[in-house]
């Protein structure tokens, strides 16, 4: 017993093992994060209804959306922003690994009459057979941050693939000083995060580490029910403004201006997080 718990307990080596699409297509999981998604009043898989309805004005008056404006939102869950996006006229696509969030985002659009293009794709690899171009591309709730350095690169490819020149690549990032607040930990319980994992009996042991040179941290979740053990790793990567400006240019992505959040608000080194918009050049 002290082996295997000894095991459990170990940090496992940076970016080892990468879990995150298993949250949008286990079908429990799944469903628990699009609870999570539509609740209004809580910032866990999204930002509450009235931050979001500001991001979205924000967007609109910022880049002048409208009719014949092209949006792609890449990891669009049940269409928070592809909905209102679409209503104010663009023209939009959004793509997801989640099937129960693209149902939700797709009734939401033919309830309201609203074209609204939603492919189940990664959008690591995603190319469009089209070769659309787009004038502007979203990427909210600090997913970037989510993904390991290759997994970056990847998506920054497809950015770049898919940006129209002039236009827009929109996200916003963990910031540096919010590691401070990550506090390593062991936690065990029960049925961990209220049954969060699983419909079945379950028993969870959830670990935080930082990594001190690399600005990341991870939470790790060992899931044991009858019969399997399962593990999901969420790792965070933690920006300044000029290692974000970075990655950005090293993609060929460049123009960056850094703002405090996706509501245009001022940047502020102390905040938890940062947003940032970078522009491409005209073809």
């Amino acid at each position: 017993m002290f082996a295997a718990l000894s095991a459990l307990n170990a940090r496992p080596a940076l970016y080892s093992r990468f879990t995150t699409p298993q949250l949008w297509t286990d079908p429990h999981i799944s469903a628990r994060m699009l609870a999570a998604h539509l609740d209004p009043s809580v910032d866990l898989s999204s930002y509450r209804a009235e931050f979001i309805e500001r991001v979205v004005a924000w967007l609109v008056g910022r880049f002048g959306v409208r009719a014949g404006v092209r949006v792609a939102d890449l990891g669009c869950g049940p269409g928070l922003y592809t909905t209102p996006l679409a209503r104010a006229g663009a023209d939009v696509t959004g793509l997801d690994l989640s099937a129960r969030s693209l149902g939700h985002a797709g009734s939401l659009a033919r309830a309201e009459g609203l074209t609204v293009r939603y492919l189940r794709q990664d959008y690591l690899t995603w190319r469009d057979p089209d070769g659309a171009r787009y004038d502007l591309v979203l990427m909210v709730m600090r997913d970037y941050c989510a993904l390991p350095p290759d997994g970056r690169r990847a998506l920054l490819r497809t950015v770049r693939q898919h940006l129209d020149g002039g236009g827009s690549f929109v996200l916003d990032v963990d910031s540096a000083a919010a590691l401070a607040d990550v506090r390593e930990r062991a936690v065990y319980a029960p049925s961990l995060m209220d049954g969060f994992w699983s419909d079945r009996p379950y028993f969870g042991f959830h670990n935080t580490y930082r990594y001190e040179s690399a600005r990341v941290s991870l939470d790790k979740y060992e899931i044991f029910k009858a019969g399997r053990h399962r593990t999901f790793c969420n790792w965070v990567r933690y920006f300044t403004p000029d290692e974000l400006g970075a990655e950005l240019a090293e993609a060929g992505i460049g123009a960056v201006e850094i703002l405090g959040d996706l509501a245009g608000g001022a940047y502020d080194a102390g905040a938890p997080s940062f947003a940032a918009v970078a522009t491409t050049g005209r073809r």
